[in-house]
């Protein structure tokens, strides 16, 4: 009975359409070790030079943000996500990936969200449309993710008092003080 609905929603264009979803600039982020290496070399040379007055800029781009990412997911299990293709543009990072474990099959998912600085200089983001297959979540769930989200971020929020956050077109740059240094 499960596979003849399947097979009907699919049959009258109600199933998983991946060519609806939007899809990075220029083409498939392909992650790799290098990319995840190179973020960590790099915030630990922004922390480092963030200290006293001097403020420091950390700069991450489409493939480092996608290779960290997916590494972190080969890690964990327990997380039914893969394939994530993570990019910036026009002031918002774009998420997609397949979610597992539905069923027989995976599903493609989206997350734009828009990061930002709050009242206490910390990193959070705006989760402004998240979707699965051509099923958008109502805003209730968007609520509930970004309020997981930004907890999540909250937890690992190092010393530093972020002072801007500018998304352009295949980066991220975060500016930031040290605090209690």
């Amino acid at each position: 009975m499960f596979f003849l609905l399947t097979a009907a929603l699919i049959a009258c264009g109600i199933g998983p359409k991946e060519t609806e979803l939007p899809r990075p600039p220029g083409g498939l982020i392909e992650p790799n070790q290098e990319a995840s290496q190179r973020v960590e070399q790099n915030l630990n040379q922004s922390l480092q030079e963030a200290t006293g007055k001097y403020e420091a800029r950390f700069r991450i781009t489409n493939e480092e943000i996608t290779s960290i990412v997916a590494n972190a997911l080969q890690q964990r299990a327990d997380i039914p996500f893969s394939d994530p293709q993570i990019w910036f543009t026009a002031g918002k990072m774009y998420v997609t990936g397949k979610i597992e474990g539905v069923g027989p099959t995976s599903l493609p998912a989206l997350i734009v969200a828009i990061p930002k600085v709050n009242d206490k200089g910390q990193l959070e983001i705006e989760i402004e449309k998240a979707k699965m297959s051509n099923f958008d979540f109502p805003d209730s769930v968007i609520e509930s993710l970004t309020q997981t989200a930004n907890e999540t971020l909250a937890d690992l929020q190092l010393d530093i008092q972020i002072t801007a956050i500018e998304v352009l077109e295949g980066e991220m740059i975060v500016a930031g003080k040290r605090v209690g240094k």
